[in-house]
């Protein structure tokens, strides 16, 4: 009668000796990735530009572009819940306007190209980005004009809003007043 009981024990002890084992090479493995991200893994942002005369060149440039567009309209009296046709092609105009004031914005900054060519891909991706926010800005006045009252949308880049991408390369660049804005017209 001892043979079944020891013959369960002995199972035990190797099912619980494979699953130690299991856990001691995870916790090994978590161990070792820890202490590369600490002491091996670089520590450049991924969007970080090393040329600093082009990053303070472009929010000097932004900075500009932000004040003009700023501007276009008074936004203080909040969001129109029921507008009228005017109030509608009204607010298309004034993005529309503030639109190609971030488009001359964008030609500007890129016109001069930072030194290196990772750094020449960073604003290639940075262009690639603004021109999909200002392509969603001009679908967005397109059905204004059509007197649809729809959200303004913006395209998804890695299951998020494109200006999240933008934003990011923005504020690890020191150059914030080159996000994009928070309002589609003269506000940020």
């Amino acid at each position: 009668m001892t043979a079944p009981q020891t013959d369960e024990r002995a199972r035990r002890t190797v099912g619980q000796t494979i699953i130690r084992v299991v856990l001691t090479i995870v916790v090994l493995l978590i161990l070792v990735m820890w202490i590369y991200a600490f002491f091996f893994a670089s520590k450049k942002a991924a969007y970080r530009v090393d040329d600093a005369a082009w990053r303070a060149r472009a929010a000097e440039l932004c900075s500009k572009y932000t004040q003009e567009r700023l501007k276009l309209v008074d936004t203080s009296g909040g969001y129109i819940e029921n507008p009228t046709t005017e109030q509608m092609i009204e607010r298309a105009d004034v993005v529309d306007r503030a639109t190609d004031i971030l488009e001359r914005q964008l030609a500007d900054v890129v016109s001069v190209q930072p030194s290196s060519v990772r750094d020449r891909d960073l604003v290639a991706k940075y262009e690639g980005y603004w021109n999909m926010v200002l392509a969603d800005r001009r679908a967005y006045t397109a059905t204004l004009r059509d007197l649809r009252l729809e959200p303004y949308g913006e395209t998804k880049v890695d299951g998020g809003p494109v200006s999240n991408l933008l934003t990011d390369f923005t504020t690890v660049n020191q150059m914030q007043s080159c996000a994009p804005p928070g309002e589609l017209g003269g506000d940020v």
